[in-house]
């Protein structure tokens, strides 16, 4: 199968050496209908914020489409994410903009004492081609990062590869995110977050879904194991759940301790959808994330 011999060359693509890394901002899941499924969004991916997920998952779209993303996070933090895809006859172009504000920042010096604060934001700007081939999908983006610290300021560019391939009812897919030569702060260089992975989902009758995933991070990250469903309780409602070790933080009560647990709920037809997802992230609290999207 040729979407499982692209996976082959994603992995040995994605080996590289271990070292620390920067641009955390990157692994920040976009879109509140893929986070209520825990992030299982891989191969199931086909709305504008494929764009994020799996490029190639932009090849399946058949009107243009918008989508905007927000998220409160905590101390001041805010992550934004915009999208627009454009499908013609000849693949799917789509263009995009994700935005991380931390807010002012207390400074400390050397002893630890109060001095001015300062501020801190990353932006990612990228663009996007993705297009069938045969049995498979196909896509890739290129995006232009830039991570802003007080006066300090670092730029780079990076890519993500991605491919699907849906059997019946079956979708498998793969992506590399981030693959790029990292930031550089002054004299010291840190890799950008390496991340593959890898996928399935299976689409139900009446529109509910199931989907899993692995997504490991080759320079010292781990792997982290997400999966989650979507249930069509009325025509246009989507109850959604999931669970991913990427957010099972310890500490927290309530929902907050049921580490990893996502939740959501999405309103959708043929010109529009409202999504909402919670996520919890133990000690910090939740984190609340709306979506809005638009086809046409």
């Amino acid at each position: 199968m040729r979407i499982l011999n692209l996976a082959a060359l994603l992995v040995l693509a994605s080996q590289g050496s271990w070292a620390a890394e920067t641009a955390s901002f990157l692994n920040i899941g976009v879109g509140a209908r893929a986070l209520g499924m825990g992030g299982a969004y891989t191969a199931l991916a086909d709305d504008a914020n494929a764009l994020y997920w799996n490029p190639a998952g932009l090849s399946r779209l058949e009107k243009r489409e918008f989508t905007a993303s927000h998220a409160e996070m905590f101390e001041s933090t805010r992550h934004d994410f915009l999208a627009y895809a454009h499908p013609t006859s000849q693949g799917t172009f789509a263009a995009g903009l994700t935005y991380l504000s931390q807010g002012k920042i207390d400074g400390r010096d050397g002893l630890g004492r109060p001095t001015a604060g300062y501020e801190a934001s990353d932006a990612a700007l990228s663009a996007a081609y993705a297009r069938k081939i045969d049995v498979a999908e196909v896509g890739a983006s290129i995006k232009h990062i830039r991570s802003h610290i007080d006066s300090t300021e670092a730029q780079t560019v990076a890519a993500d590869l991605g491919a699907k391939r849906k059997i019946d009812n079956l979708i498998v897919g793969a992506a590399l995110r981030n693959l790029g030569p990292g930031l550089k702060f002054q004299d010291q260089r840190n890799d950008l977050p390496l991340r593959l992975a890898v996928g399935a989902a299976y689409q139900f009758a009446g529109g509910h879904a199931a989907a899993a995933e692995f997504v490991n991070g080759p320079r010292g990250a781990g792997t982290n194991v997400s999966f989650g469903g979507e249930f069509q309780a009325f025509r246009d409602m989507y109850l959604r759940a999931g669970y991913t070790t990427q957010t099972a933080v310890a500490g927290g009560a309530g929902f907050d301790a049921a580490r990893g647990l996502t939740m959501g709920l999405g309103l959708r037809n043929v010109k529009w959808s409202l999504d909402y997802a919670v996520l919890p992230t133990g000690e910090l609290g939740r984190s609340h994330r709306f979506s809005l999207g638009a086809r046409f």
